[in-house]
């Protein structure tokens, strides 16, 4: 107890910004303090905990182990403190300061993100930071609250995990505009036949499109992967490679590229899409905020 009697709290917030950004100068940015000031408010908590906490690597710092054992408990007390001071009152954009953390496929960036972004662009309480779903470890993201939200169209059940389905995403063909072969239609045939744009292994898996293919007895020739979506497009539209791509994102894609979107040749169902977040999140006050304008945003884009 007497090691808490003075205990500056603003230490935590450096320490957990510290450990999020992975960069103490990043870090210094999200809070808008100085460096200096934030290397001061380090020194103080290395000197509590008896221990660096973070060692410097060439692109930023790594936590120590003992770092690792805090962030989670951490976090857990940022969050009992904020929601507790909150009151279970309503977020105010203008006058709550808030970092928001999200992970989801980038095929949802551009149809959701926009709208949220423009509604707090001129606010400097309210800042996103969006991670690649297939390099960060969202469950432990999600246990630990490094991650706010993720979303996704398919997510395995996990324990104290919420999950909301905000809407349903139909998927089309897309190929270049003057394709020898294509225009306005994909056969069978052709779909079997033609090299194809898809995900990496590991995305594939979460939009479960091998698994319906599989069970179709429908073949794909894979000819190139990526992580992104957005790097689809551009390929598209420079090869005479196809790719099976979510209705949203297709028609968001064709107004900056010479793009012909198609019906598949099959029936295929719609994939739902799931907002998802840890259980103990659900009535803080800001985390309503946010699940509620993604909500609103993806209603507005689907009409």
């Amino acid at each position: 107890m007497d090691e808490l009697r003075n205990f500056d709290l603003n230490l935590l917030i450096v320490f957990e910004a510290i450990y999020s950004a992975g960069n103490v100068s990043h870090a210094a940015k999200l809070l808008n303090q100085s460096q200096p000031t934030l290397s001061n408010s380090l020194s103080r908590l290395r000197a509590i905990v008896n221990d660096p906490l973070f060692v410097r690597r060439s692109n930023g710092v790594e936590p120590t182990p003992k770092a690792i054992s805090m962030i989670g408990p951490v976090r857990e007390a940022l969050q009992i403190i904020r929601t507790g001071v909150s009151g279970g009152g309503a977020f105010d954009p203008d006058q709550d300061k808030r970092h928001f953390r999200l992970v989801m496929l980038d095929q949802l960036e551009p149809i959701l993100l926009p709208e949220i972004v423009r509604a707090i662009q001129g606010k400097r309480n309210v800042t996103f930071e969006m991670l690649h779903i297939a390099y960060e470890p969202v469950i432990e993201g999600l246990n630990d609250g490094s991650l706010d939200l993720v979303l996704a169209p398919h997510f395995p059940e996990a324990k104290e995990i919420e999950q909301e389905t905000i809407g349903q995403a139909n998927t089309v063909m897309v190929a270049r505009k003057g394709h020898p072969e294509i225009d306005g239609k994909v056969t069978l045939e052709q779909y079997q036949r033609l090299g194809h744009i898809a995900l990496i292994p590991k995305l594939r898996a979460m939009t479960r499109i091998d698994e319906f293919l599989r069970h179709a007895g429908i073949v794909r020739h894979v000819t190139y992967t990526s992580s992104k979506f957005w790097a689809f497009p551009q390929m598209i539209a420079n090869t005479d490679l196809i790719a099976q791509l979510p209705g949203d994102f297709a028609r968001e894609a064709a107004r900056y590229f010479p793009l012909q979107i198609c019906d598949l040749p099959f029936e295929m169902p719609n994939q739902e899409v799931y907002m998802i977040w840890k259980a103990n999140r659900t009535n803080e006050s800001s985390h309503r905020w946010l699940r509620e304008q993604i909500r609103q945003a993806y209603q507005n884009q689907r009409r």
